[in-house]
This record gives structure tokens, sequence and C-alpha cells, in this order.
């Protein structure tokens, strides 16, 4: 009998089928929760949204162009930034400034956000993701807020500032 010394098993050699099988069940109940449940969390392994450095942005809310800003809940899209950057109107004294480059997988070629037709929300179209005016994810595979600048009203000029401050 193959494994055995004399006709007895040798001790600590002799692994039956059985006794694999049940190794095999037991080591499942470990590694197939950790696996169903990787796949339920957000992808924590993305890379943060590239350092941008530009210019002040100086807006003349007075213009032609820029009107669009003289109304609460409008938007509108500048230069700037990584992808560009979209300047939104809270009200008559806030205005917000966001990165267009998605905060999920920015990296890839499409991960840019735009306001989307409703003016509800904004939304990258690549991966799915929606967020707020805040700026904060409410939808898709996006975790992190959307990068936002400093903006600094002042009468009728607002400036928008590569200082990042969430």
């Amino acid at each position: 009998m193959p494994g055995t010394t004399g006709g007895r098993a040798e001790r600590g050699f002799m692994i039956t089928t059985n006794s694999l099988l049940k190794i095999f069940k037991k080591s499942l109940l470990y590694i197939l929760p950790v696996g169903v449940l990787g796949t339920c969390s957000p992808d924590l392994s993305d890379d943060p949204i590239p350092p941008a450095t530009f210019a002040d942005i100086f807006i003349n809310l007075s213009l032609p162009e820029n009107l669009v800003l003289n109304t609460n809940g409008n938007s509108k899209y500048f230069s700037g930034g990584v992808r560009g950057i979209i300047v939104h109107r809270v009200n008559a004294s806030t205005y917000r400034a966001f990165e267009r480059n998605c905060s999920f997988q920015p990296n890839n070629a499409c991960a840019t956000v735009g306001v989307h037709v409703s003016t509800l929300y904004m939304e990258d179209s690549c991966c799915g993701s929606t967020f707020n005016f805040n700026g904060d994810p409410t939808g898709g595979p996006a975790w992190r807020p959307l990068r936002q600048y400093q903006t600094i009203l002042n009468g009728n000029e607002l400036t928008v500032t590569d200082e990042v401050v969430n």
C-alpha cells in the first residue's frame, strides 16, 4: 500500500481525498467572505487628482459672457486646473469653484466632470459618479469630494485661485 511501512500508514504523511476536501471547504469559509466584501467597498486604491497650479482667474461678473453667474444655481466652465474649472453661484455672496477632473481614477483620459443637463448636480459620464454643488460624491464609484479652489468676491469681480479649500 503506498505511503505505508510494513502495512501501517506513516504518521502525518497520509492524506486522503476526504481530508483534502475537508481542508478545502474550511478554507472557503475564510476566503469567500473576504473576496465578496472586497467587491462591495469603494476602490480606495485609485490615484489622487494630480496637483495643479495656475494663475488667478479673474471673472468680471458684469460682462455679457459671465451674466449667467448672476443667477443662483447657475454654473460656467473656465480654463485652469487639471481639466478645467466649474464655477457655481450659490447665492449673491457665495461662489464655489471645482476641479473638473473627477476624483475617481483621475488619470483616466475621460475622467472629466460636467454639470448635468438638469443643472441639479455634477457628473462624470465616464465612471458614472455624481456630485452635489458642495463637491461631495452622491453616486457612482467616487468616494472623495471634488477638489475645490478658493474664490474671492470683490464687487463685480470674482477671483479663483489655485489654493485648495478642501
